[in-house]
């Protein structure tokens, strides 16, 4: 449930064509500064300061570049998905097709681990994967992460 409350459909991008995970970063920061009124750089340096840190592919097709960044005033989320896929360094080597950013100000923990838990969680579900993957429109997105309840769908 903690997805379908930060992902809002305006914070989807279905057929992403990016072609290297700095730029998808880049796309889906700038659906969340639209939508929540934020400095669109400071949310692109703070993610992107994290990732140079580590890759956030976390393997199974999915990637969850995130930050705690003053760029934000609550917990927010955007998806991408991405047909071909985006090499995102993940450990297993494969591409990232559902790249999920995760942005919290730095005094948001336990929402922000959560958020992060619950995407970790698809990761260990092929079904939900593809179900994404295959996602006709944003609120058939939203609609199948309303299923995901840190574990529970």
């Amino acid at each position: 449930m903690v997805l379908q409350k930060i992902i809002s459909p305006e914070r989807i991008k279905l057929s992403i064509s990016d072609l290297d995970k700095w730029t998808v970063i880049e796309d889906l920061a700038d659906l969340i500064a639209a939508s929540c009124k934020s400095d669109k750089e400071k949310l692109i340096t703070d993610t992107l300061d994290r990732e140079e840190k580590g890759s956030t592919g976390i393997g199974e097709g999915i990637a969850i570049p995130h930050a705690r960044t003053t760029g934000v005033s609550e917990l927010v989320g955007a998806l991408g998905i991405s047909e071909q896929g985006i090499d995102f360094e993940s450990a297993d080597g494969k591409p990232c097709h559902l790249i999920f950013l995760i942005l919290a100000p730095p005094e948001e923990s336990t929402r922000y681990l959560k958020a992060l838990s619950a995407v970790a969680f698809i990761g260990k579900d092929p079904d939900l994967i593809s179900r994404l993957k295959s996602a006709a429109s944003p609120d058939d997105v939203i609609a199948i992460l309303g299923e995901v309840e840190g574990g529970n769908h």
